[in-house]
């Protein structure tokens, strides 16, 4: 490098700050698969959603059992079943009069369910809780021995974190249903800030590190059956603090949401269902820049369970984002299903279309969702 010691230690320095400002300003230039919501705070979270569910804007989310929102619907699940759900996203990011096209494959969901007991169903399965998958290009300028020199700032991310649940419910009467979880939060992200200078004479700077999550969190639901076709549901969750390591030394701990929701269905006639819900999370906890959220969602489910029609809508707020208030989204989904095999595995597929705003940062993202579910 041209300049001394000194110098050296300001232009690392100066990477630590440009991470900082990521916080308080947009980029300049977006470049990731994911959402750039989860470069402030602490990520994008995730859809607790089946294929079915998602596909009814997550309306159906907490009277599903394939969907790990909720547990009580456990209780009626007639035998072994398992599901496996990809994802694939197409979004545009627009900052500072800057379109960005950006795009993503995820594995975001696998359950596996069945009954131990006449009255007792268990689950297992991970789904994500959050993620952290983003990368940014900040253009700005130093002053290094009394000379500006302009410089790029590329600053990554890339991992996700599990939620890794265990899950029991039983139908206690033909009226209620409960079930309880337990939810083992861990992952990784790899994560790297690079400063390479206009004037190829100072050398490229470089900074690495893989920091590992861990969390624990404790849910329970109820669901009541009052008259037929008529369908009642309430959960709540907590998490307790997501620990971050960086080799063996904690870096940060963080206070993690309380969380609650409910829904309505109702099955008016044979093959019509609708399903309404809401939910709020407590992401103030996690401390400066995070906001608590509401969510609601509706949709409805249409024709024969071997093929039927789904459409349902989203909206509500986001925890994280570069703005002083909550983002917004808002979202359109449908789609469809068809048994094979004689009801023992089920092609689920999906779309979405959604909107977030806020901080000057706006998404429109299109998911095609993909599920395949097998009743062996």
């Amino acid at each position: 490098m041209r300049a001394d010691g000194r110098t050296g230690g300001r232009a690392v320095g100066g990477i630590g700050l440009a991470v900082l400002l990521l916080t308080a300003s947009p980029p300049v230039c977006l470049s990731a698969q994911d959402s750039q919501f989860s470069v402030r705070g602490l990520g994008t979270p995730g859809r607790w959603e089946s294929v079915r569910a998602r596909s009814t804007g997550g309306a159906f989310g907490p009277f599903d059992a394939l969907s790990p929102l909720s547990e009580a619907p456990l209780a009626d699940v007639p035998q072994l079943t398992a599901t496996a759900m990809d994802a694939a996203s197409y979004r545009q990011a627009v900052v500072g009069g800057t379109t960005t096209s950006l795009r993503g494959t995820r594995f975001p969901l696998l359950n596996v369910t069945g009954r131990i007991a006449p009255r007792l169903a268990v689950a297992a399965g991970f789904t994500t809780y959050l993620d952290r998958s983003w990368a940014v290009t900040l253009r700005d300028s130093t002053l290094l021995r009394g000379v500006p020199e302009r410089y790029t700032d590329a600053i990554t991310s890339d991992g996700t974190i599990a939620d890794l649940r265990l899950a029991a419910a039983s139908r206690l009467t033909r009226l209620i249903a409960v079930g309880a979880g337990l939810h083992l939060l861990s992952g990784s992200t790899r994560e790297t800030a690079q400063r390479a200078f206009d004037d190829t004479s100072f050398h490229t700077l470089q900074q690495n590190a893989e920091v590992r999550y861990s969390g624990l969190g404790v849910s329970g639901s109820v669901l009541l059956n009052p008259l037929p076709g008529i369908a009642l549901t309430g959960w709540v969750r907590a998490d307790n603090r997501l620990r971050a390591k960086v080799g063996d030394s904690t870096s940060a701990l963080t206070d993690l949401p309380r969380m609650a929701g409910g829904g309505l269905l109702l099955a008016p006639a044979r093959g019509v269902r609708i399903a309404g819900s809401v939910a709020y999370r407590g992401w103030a906890r996690a401390g400066a820049g995070a906001f608590d959220t509401w969510s609601w969602s509706a949709g409805a489910e249409l024709g024969a369970r071997q093929m039927p029609w789904r459409l349902g809508v989203r909206g509500g707020q986001m925890p994280f984002g570069p703005g002083p208030t909550a983002p917004t989204e808002f979202a359109v989904a449908g789609g469809t299903g068809r048994a094979f095999a004689g009801g023992r595995a089920l092609l689920d597929v999906g779309v979405e279309h959604l909107d977030r705003k806020g901080g000057g940062l706006t998404e429109r993202v299109w998911t095609i969702l993909l599920s395949l579910t097998v009743r062996p």
